[in-house]
């Protein structure tokens, strides 16, 4: 058989194509982070098996904490977005092991300290004397934050895509983060790494591992972080709370707290397995009032919960770099314009903005109705605010009488319609 150079030509051509397409969709490694954020803004939680461990070599091995067990990923009516983790953990190799109940908040570390009959609570953040170590080692806690990898990206050197792996049968993309030696000073020993690798999902974009590396030249240490058998969907609320037996004493040291006995109840817990803590009775709905926020819009003029007193409310969280958003600004002008209430104020919150004058004098000139303020991330921590777009509605009272953003299934048109009843409702009571 003869063979054309010609067709020969065409197949090679055709091989250089297809091993070259991949390299040419591929992601980058910021563009797999922002996916990583987003995904992690929009879901409403899940469960997964956990299990952390330490590498040093010979010289520290026996000095390396480890844990495992089982996390849940929800939203708690008292405390919004929490991370419940259950287990087991030593913090060095040569202790015993011990059961884990811990919870962690935005704003607090709570858990449960059997040989004591104590439950704690104590400010996140702060290395206060007596708190778990493990605590501080459950490192995707970082998706309780408003930017969920600020931690790492913010004093990076470097940001990498590294080579794909599997993690726990899930296909994952790799982030190798360098991080500045001066960014790695840190009070709290579980912060000082010099370098970060992450594995995200690549269909899911959801983290399965974080590798926390401090290599110090002739010691390298590395604290790791797995996640297994994930499974997206907001978790039972009874398992968003640790278990709180009867006659434990509740210790707080959170600011304006006194200890006090922990609520009666009966245990279904036994030491180190994992039972659901208790039974969730249902109450009457309560509103939540709206936590203090205060920022200043474009005038100078400084929005806060005095100036909104007997005043009806709307804060519309956004972002020039979000794409919901663009179908959802009109229409929160198209509302801001036709509930001409004399009564009623509209303020749109522009986030995570690199250049906030430029975002907020295009967002002006498209819709100048809402009155604009630019990265108040105080106001976004304050009402736990997570995915881009959100609305939160106020009621003359200072009551949160609407909070949601968009989801998958809850366009941009539902969003602010939902919320434009909600506005009306709180408008018609005197």
């Amino acid at each position: 058989m003869i063979h054309s150079p010609i067709v020969s030509y065409t197949r090679i051509a055709i091989a250089l194509v297809l091993s070259i397409a991949p390299a040419a969709i591929a992601q980058s490694a910021e563009e797999v982070l922002e996916a990583s954020r987003q995904a992690i803004a929009e879901i409403q939680g899940f469960d997964a098996q956990f299990k952390m461990s330490g590498e040093g070599g010979s010289l520290f091995a026996d000095t390396m904490p480890s844990m495992s067990g089982k996390l849940f990923v929800g939203t708690n009516t008292e405390f919004g977005r929490v991370i419940r983790v259950i287990g087991e953990g030593k913090d060095k190799q040569t202790e015993p092991a011990k059961p884990l109940d811990m919870l962690i908040a935005s704003d607090r570390y709570v858990w449960v300290d059997r040989a004591e009959q104590q439950i704690n609570e104590v400010p996140r953040g702060r290395t206060l004397r007596g708190t778990p170590s493990s605590l501080t080692f459950v490192f995707i806690d970082m998706m309780l934050d408003d930017d969920p990898y600020a931690k790492d990206t913010n004093d990076a050197q470097s940001i990498s895509l590294g080579i794909q792996e599997e993690i726990g049968g899930v296909r994952c993309d790799q982030i190798v983060i360098k991080r500045s030696k001066a960014a790695a000073k840190s009070r709290n020993t579980s912060e000082n790494y010099t370098d970060t690798v992450w594995w995200i999902g690549v269909d899911d974009k959801l983290p399965r591992k974080v590798d926390r590396i401090t290599d110090a030249g002739m010691v390298k240490i590395t604290l790791s972080f797995e996640m297994t058998n994930l499974n997206v969907g907001a978790p039972d609320a009874k398992w968003l709370d640790v278990n709180r037996p009867e006659g434990f004493k509740f210790i707080s040291r959170m600011p304006g707290q006194e200890p006090q006995p922990a609520p009666k109840q009966p245990t279904t817990e036994e030491q180190g397995s994992i039972a659901p803590p208790r039974d969730v009775q249902p109450t009457t709905p309560r509103l939540p009032r709206a936590p203090s926020f205060a920022f200043s819009v474009g005038d100078g003029a400084e929005i806060n919960n005095s100036s909104q007193l007997d005043r009806v409310t709307m804060l519309y969280f956004w972002g020039s770099w979000c794409a919901p958003c663009a179908q959802t600004s009109p229409l929160i002008e198209t509302l801001a314009t036709e509930i001409n209430n004399p009564s009623f104020d509209v303020f749109a919150l522009a986030i995570r903005e690199g250049n906030p004058q430029s975002a907020k004098s295009s967002f002006q000139r498209s819709y100048p109705t809402p009155r604009v303020s630019v990265n108040p991330d105080g106001v976004t921590n304050a009402f736990k605010v997570r995915v881009f777009p959100s609305i939160v509605v106020i009621d003359r009272a200072g009551l949160i009488v609407f909070q949601r953003g968009i989801e998958r299934d809850f366009g941009a048109e539902e969003l602010v319609a939902a919320a434009r009843e909600a506005v009306n409702s709180a408008l018609s009571e005197s």
